[in-house]
């Protein structure tokens, strides 16, 4: 035993003490004669006792030939097997009994004392599993007693159909006990030992993969920087490869006169913060802040431009660097895809196939067929199987209604929360009992509704004529239907990948119930189930952030910025195992560089969107603006097999705060097709551990026996929760994060957050020309999440009719409304054509269109594109600089 407050891990062996009985009832009576009496609804059951003789029985001509060649109809009839079936129930009232009182100890204290604490707390499934347990307890004794009243005669059909009803509770509430045995008891008690085991064995694939231990985080010994006279901020946009071209030329023009250089801060995101990052690591590995400089060619035909610069154009098509370049990314993506996707399929087979069994099973229709000689339509709605959903169904409605006749909104809410949970319950066994077995019934013959059921030829007759005529007619009308909800569909199909894959997905499940449920087809057979399964755990215990693409993007991303090695172009990459932490950064010449991500949510947030801002930086990582959050040097890190990476480096950082699609993308999500992508992979974002959440990581804090709890880890789950679109940003062990320009594209919220006294906001994302929708919305999310006032001079970037704007750079003023009474000055700068940009560069753009606003899309520039993007950001800088100056 441990403590006087918590019992012993070993005391969970108290879950073998049920099983005693239910070793015994298997031993003294065989599974099939249990099958047929668990469910005791199988009307053939009663009918064997009503007509008092296996003769009797036959020439009653009911529907029963499965049950009489089952040895459980003998048994009934043979007054020994009567006998036998008779002390197999007493003991099933035993292990209910025993269940019953054992399966609430265990939970209890499971809940109480051995499950971690994010299920310690009020979600209700898991403060509920003790009462659960004795509910299906009190259930299996109810309708075991029900069995033994009526076992040797019929019973009148409400009896029959109530026995039927509770035994379908039971296990259901069996199920949900079951669940809450792993979840609390079994789980937790041998994670301990199991998770060190996992650990190490997948700790073998980090090193092949060179994810061993990260290098020293302890930076070195730097001068602290003196307190500025004026606290300056940068902030990067967004915007792909084309951002990263801009701020490239924006950063080397600003650190000719110092600016960059005596800047506080530098908030990054997306492509800003591939520039941003690569410059930063790039520095720290070389030792040499200033990355823009020009240097002295090496002969008169070199280029004056640094090692670094000449490098990142020479490597601007990122996605064709890495291992086996755009080929190895490809093969990369399929791989990956083929596991991800192949989960999916999976669960879609097990469900099918699961469904397909209970159908032909003894429980709802024994001998299913939807073939040549059909099941009765008539059987497939019974009282015996819609009793079971209906019962929860209307109890829930009459406490809800009654529920509305008393004001104390206290008494609504727990009535809410008991109708929701009972209601569900009533339609999950309408559609398991009802539904699926007509659907499946409806399937195959509507499939072969051209074919002549007797003679497997086209249909003929008044029948077959009829037919067609309502398949046209159906047709016709949903042409009609189709006709009025064309423009709407048209406008939404973006939003309805989802829909598509359900529908795939429903098919596919459909297809392997129909095989299962009559026994023959491909999908019939019994290894089915054991592959589907077997590639579920597969894909749980392989790496999830591995599965992502934001391991290939990183990889690429790396390859492009992070070039610290060598003096000749193009420089060699700093290898993975060579990257230094984010902590090595801290106090590092230069500002401050902070990496802003999004957080994805399922409800609407402050700011009016589902996302919250997070940001990666030397000192912290922080969830929507928590201080600092929690420190890098103690961020959790994990094995392979935890699901989250070993370091937290800046190209990882980089790979987040740029993960431009995914399965949830903020004030940019495509609503049920962000499922869709989802299972197909296309997804750059990651799990990562929720920073307000750090407690949860802690191994230093131990539970009530004073041992450490294992740290939680991103398994198949949370996988799920992208397919549902299930994020809880604020009370999961983990959060989703996204691309920062999902929330806020330019960086700017994040960085009011210093009270910075003045910013300079870099604007190349992908706005409609003269819309600056970018900077709209940052202003309107300031305004909500930190009440501050942004107000900005558009006059000087207004488009005007056939002309171009007079600037590219404007100013304006942030004011606290906070009560401090601080303001910050603002210089705003557009990526746009304008009266003061030079004649080359205008020239350029009137035999390029699409120049300066290349889409994001566009991820593979010419020569002469970066070059030109690189010089628009120079000029960028040189008219910034008249305004600080």
């Amino acid at each position: 035993m441990g403590d006087q407050r918590s019992p012993s891990k070993w005391w969970a062996l108290g879950a073998l003490l049920p099983l005693v009985p239910f070793a015994l009832i298997g031993r003294l009576a065989p599974t099939h004669l249990l099958s047929r009496l668990y469910f005791s609804g199988d009307p053939c059951r009663w009918e064997v006792a009503a007509h008092g003789g296996f003769e009797a029985f036959v020439d009653s001509g009911l529907e029963c030939e499965a049950f009489i060649r089952s040895d459980a109809s003998a048994a009934l009839f043979d007054p020994s097997g009567l006998d036998d079936v008779r002390g197999a129930l007493v003991l099933d009232l035993a292990f209910a009994a025993t269940f019953a009182v054992v399966g609430f100890l265990l939970l209890r204290a499971g809940h109480r004392h051995w499950a971690p604490r994010r299920r310690r707390g009020d979600r209700w499934l898991w403060r509920h599993m003790p009462k659960i347990a004795v509910a299906a307890g009190l259930l299996d004794l109810v309708e075991t007693s029900g069995q033994l009243v009526w076992l040797d005669r019929r019973p009148p059909e409400l009896v029959t159909w109530l026995i039927a009803s509770i035994a379908w509770w039971k296990w259901a509430m069996y199920a949900l006990a079951l669940v809450g045995f792993f979840g609390l008891v079994l789980g937790p008690v041998t994670a301990r030992g199991i998770r060190p085991v996992m650990n190490k064995l997948l700790g073998l694939v980090d090193r092949v993969f060179d994810d061993g231990v990260p290098i020293d985080a302890t930076p070195p010994d730097r001068v602290t920087r003196p307190e500025p006279e004026e606290r300056l901020g940068i902030t990067a946009s967004g915007g792909g490869i084309r951002s990263a071209a801009v701020m490239a030329g924006l950063f080397k023009g600003l650190a000719r006169d110092g600016t960059l250089q005596r800047a506080t801060w530098l908030h990054a995101v997306s492509g800003g913060g591939f520039t941003s990052g690569g410059w930063r690591a790039s520095s720290v590995a070389r030792d040499e802040v200033d990355l823009f400089s020009d240097r002295p060619p090496p002969d008169p035909r070199g280029s004056t431009s640094h090692p670094w610069m000449t490098s990142l154009r020479t490597r601007r098509r990122y996605l064709d660097n890495g291992t086996w370049s755009i080929v190895g990314g490809v093969i990369g993506v399929v791989v990956r895809t083929i596991i991800v996707l192949g989960s999916v399929v999976a669960a879609a087979v097990l469900v099918g196939w699961a469904v397909g069994w209970l159908t032909g099973s003894a429980a709802i229709h024994p001998g299913f067929s939807n073939r040549l000689d059909p099941t009765e339509f008539a059987d497939l709605y019974t009282w015996r199987l819609v009793l079971p959903g209906l019962v929860p169904v209307a109890i829930a409605v009459g406490v809800f209604v009654w529920s509305r006749t008393s004001p104390d909104q206290r008494l609504r809410k727990q009535a809410d929360g008991f109708s929701i949970a009972l209601g569900s319950l009533g339609v999950l066994l309408l559609v398991l009992l009802v539904a699926i077995p007509i659907g499946i019934w409806v399937g195959r013959p509507l499939l072969d509704s051209g074919l002549d059921a007797s003679t497997d030829t086209p249909g003929s007759g008044a029948e077959s004529s009829a037919r067609w005529v309502g398949l046209f007619s159906s047709a016709g009308l949903a042409a009609a239907v189709w006709r009025m909800l064309q423009a709407e569909v048209t406008r939404r199909w973006s939003r309805l990948g989802g829909v598509f894959l359900v529908v795939g997905l429903l098919a596919l499940a459909g297809k392997v119930a129909d095989d299962r449920a009559n026994g023959e087809g491909f999908f019939s057979v019994w290894w089915v189930p054991v592959v589907a399964v077997a590639w579920l755990v597969f894909a749980d215990v392989f790496p999830s952030h591995r599965l992502t693409l934001n391991g290939i993007y990183r990889k690429r991303l790396a390859e492009t910025f992070l070039l610290g090695r060598g003096d000749t172009p193009p420089l060699d990459t700093i290898p993975y195992s060579q990257e230094p932490v984010w902590p090595y950064y801290a106090g590092a010449d230069g500002p401050e560089l902070v990496l802003c991500g999004t957080a994805q949510s399922t409800r609407l947030e402050l700011g009016g969107l589902p996302a919250l801002g997070f940001a990666f930086r030397p000192s912290g990582v922080s969830l929507y603006g928590n201080d600092h959050g929690f420190p890098t040097s103690r961020y959790p890190t994990g094995s392979s097999w935890q699901g989250f990476p070993r370091r937290w480096t800046v190209s990882r950082s980089m790979a987040l705060a740029g993960a431009a699609f995914s399965s949830a993308m903020g004030r940019q999500s495509y609503g049920s097709t962000n499922a869709l992508l989802a299972a197909v992979n296309l997804r750059l974002g990651m799990w990562v551990p929720n920073p307000r959440r750090h407690d949860w990581f802690d191994s230093d804090t131990p539970d009530r026996n004073g041992v450490p709890y294992p740290p939680p880890r991103v398994h198949l789950g949370y996988f799920v929760k992208e397919l549902f679109n299930r994020y809880d940003a604020r009370d999961d062990a983990f959060v989703y994060v996204t691309d920062g320009g999902h929330r806020d594209n330019l960086g700017v919220v994040e960085q009011l957050r210093e009270h910075p006294d003045r910013m300079i906001i870099l604007d190349a994302s992908g706005d409609q020309r003269g819309g600056f929708g970018t900077m709209r919305q940052a202003i309107a999310l300031a305004d909500v999440e930190l009440d501050v006032q942004i107000d900005l001079d558009w006059e000087p970037l207004l488009w005007p009719e056939h002309d171009v704007p007079q600037d590219c750079i404007t100013t304006g003023t942030a004011r606290f409304r906070d009560g401090s009474g601080h303001e910050t000055a603002i210089v705003y700068a557009k990526a746009q054509v304008c009266d003061t940009t030079p004649a080359s560069l205008r020239q350029f753009g009137a035999t390029d269109p699409r120049f300066p606003d290349y889409s994001t899309g566009d991820q593979f520039l010419t020569e002469e594109q970066w070059d030109r993007l690189v010089e628009f950001g120079g000029h960028m800088a040189d008219r910034i600089r008249t305004f600080i100056s």
